[in-house]
């Protein structure tokens, strides 16, 4: 969002317990498609997304979408310094609020400059609609209610490529975009969120720091879903996008779901066990045919 928004914008972050860690698993944040390498500012001028945030925009952990991890229960991890469930103060409606997490299929989500070309002027200084989902299949929106232990509540809607996103709020972030769900999807289900606060720079207390700042914020949801509605022949390979109402920052990630993760590994012994038993049956029908 425009920086002369919160020229006046005093916020206190709370200190965070170091003891909280999660799981993660494998990292699979991509480039978002925006930087400017000449900028003399380290949050403009990388192509990582850790400790960065869109061009001319506030800098600082509270705006750092910093990464997606995805691990083989098919867990998928959104980290951040900024607050998923609440978001920041200062926006005219109150907050500059969350917005919805879109899930690619296919492999053609539209980001970076070629999700700008589509919206550049279309809309001012509001959040507002456009009939388009910039290639995403899927959206996991928030209602805003909380569940008893105080996760964020979600409804999965399937999108048609005519269905209707909301823009963030400045148009000079439009490589942000979407937003937020709008209208004109089919609902699939409703779940909750899994959030989790209070964590370090090492996010899964294996000793070595996972993303940088201090203070981060984390959003879990399983994906396993995914394989009933698109069936045992699609690849599980996905795209994720996720943006504040501003489009201060926007975080990508493409990684692979695997197929019946709950299925198992034998262990050795189990191996061993069965390699002999199959031996036994197989002495016993010679036996047998002698």
């Amino acid at each position: 969002m425009k920086r002369t928004a919160f020229l006046a914008l005093a916020v206190l972050v709370a200190s965070t317990p170091g003891w909280a860690e999660i799981v993660i698993g494998g990292e699979i944040t991509i480039f978002d498609g925006s930087y400017v390498p000449a900028s003399s500012n380290s949050w403009y001028n990388t192509q990582n997304e850790d400790q960065e945030v869109e061009y001319n925009c506030v800098t600082g952990q509270l705006w750092d979408l910093e990464a997606f991890y995805l691990d083989t229960n098919n867990v998928l991890t959104m980290v951040g310094g900024y607050d998923f469930e609440n978001g920041v103060a200062g926006a005219p409606d109150g907050s500059w609020s969350y917005g919805d997490l879109f899930i690619d299929v296919d492999g053609d989500a539209v980001y970076g400059p070629a999700a700008s070309a589509i919206s550049n002027g279309s809309e001012g200084s509001n959040p507002d609609t456009l009939a388009n989902t910039f290639g995403y299949e899927y959206v996991l929106a928030y209602t805003g209610a909380e569940d008893g232990a105080g996760n964020p509540l979600y409804t999965a809607f399937y999108l048609d490529p005519a269905d209707t996103t909301l823009l963030v709020y400045y148009n000079q972030n439009d490589e942000s975009n979407p937003w937020r769900y709008f209208s004109g999807g089919q609902s699939r289900f409703s779940g909750s969120f899994t959030y989790t606060t209070g964590l370090g720079d090492d996010l899964d207390g294996d000793g070595d720091a996972d993303v940088l700042g201090g203070s981060h914020n984390a959003v879990q949801v399983n994906l396993d879903w995914l394989w009933d509605y698109e069936g045992t022949d699609w690849n599980g390979i996905i795209t994720t996008h996720f943006t504040q109402e501003c489009g201060n920052d926007n975080l990508m990630g493409s990684g692979e779901l695997v197929y019946d993760p709950g299925t198992p590994v034998p262990e050795p012994a189990s191996i061993t066990l069965m390699g002999l038993g199959i031996a036994l049956v197989a002495v016993a029908r010679m036996r047998k045919a002698a």
